[in-house]
Formats: structure tokens, C-alpha cells, sequence
């Protein structure tokens, strides 16, 4: 079973997100900041890694775009590799911030609001081609 994290400062937003990809077979975990993602992101490494993470750009504290960053750098110092690591989808209802978010090694992005049938299509299709990769 493919392992998600959610992670969103909005608790609606994470029960519907959550719910959806329970719904679909998927196993979920939830973080409410970047502090919380990357915490569970490196206590899951070893043992029981993500198969995606969802993640929110604009949270308070430790934003989406940083938590991104260490998540990359973390996989880095572990030996993985761009292309290798974990998907990452970002969600926000900003548009702007997209090119950031890929230049710093997102694989897809969501603009919100968004169509939840969406979300989960391209959860499918990053999960798919990750251990289609593998």
C-alpha cells in the first residue's frame, strides 16, 4: 500500500485531502507545518518512506517551499538523487510561486482551488511512474 503524507496548515483541507486518498486505497499521514512534514519525512526514511508528499506552500513557521528544500537536501545527503526521491506535489492558491517550486525540485503543482478528482489523478500517475521506475 502506497504510503502519502498530507501536509497543510488548513485542518479542512487536510481531512478532505485525507479522506479522498483513504477512500482510494491509500495509506495517510498528516503534518500541519513544514516542521511536522519534515519530522515525520526523516523518522519514515529508513523504515517506512513516503510514496508522496503533499504539500502546501503558504503555511506559517517553516513554509512549503522550504520544507521542499530540506526535504531535497535531506534525500541529497542520503545518497538520493534528483529524479529519485520522494514525488512532491505543492498545492496553494498563489500562482505565482510555481517556477519557484519547481527550481527547487517539485514534480508537480496544484493551483487551489482545485478539482479533488484532479489531485488524485496526478497522485496516481507520480505514484505510478515512481515504482514504474524503479
Amino acid at each position: 500500500m502506497s504510503r502519502i503524507l498530507v501536509v497543510d496548515d488548513e485542518p479542512n483541507v487536510r481531512k478532505v485531502i485525507t479522506s479522498r486518498l483513504r477512500s482510494a486505497g491509500y495509506d495517510v499521514d498528516t503534518a500541519c507545518n513544514g516542521y511536522e512534514a519534515l519530522g515525520a519525512f526523516i523518522a519514515g526514511l529508513d523504515s517506512n518512506p513516503y510514496s508522496l508528499i503533499i504539500l502546501d506552500i503558504m503555511m506559517p513557521g517553516l513554509g512549503g517551499l522550504e520544507t521542499l528544500e530540506l526535504i531535497r537536501k535531506e534525500e541529497e545527503l542520503r545518497g538520493i538523487y534528483y529524479g529519485e526521491g520522494v514525488p512532491i506535489i505543492m498545492l496553494t492558491a498563489l500562482k505565482k510561486p510555481y517556477m519557484q517550486a519547481f527550481g527547487s525540485g517539485c514534480d508537480d503543482y496544484m493551483v487551489k482551488p482545485y478539482q479533488p478528482e484532479e489531485l488524485l489523478n496526478k497522485v496516481r500517475e507520480k505514484i505510478s511512474l515512481r515504482f514504474s521506475a524503479s
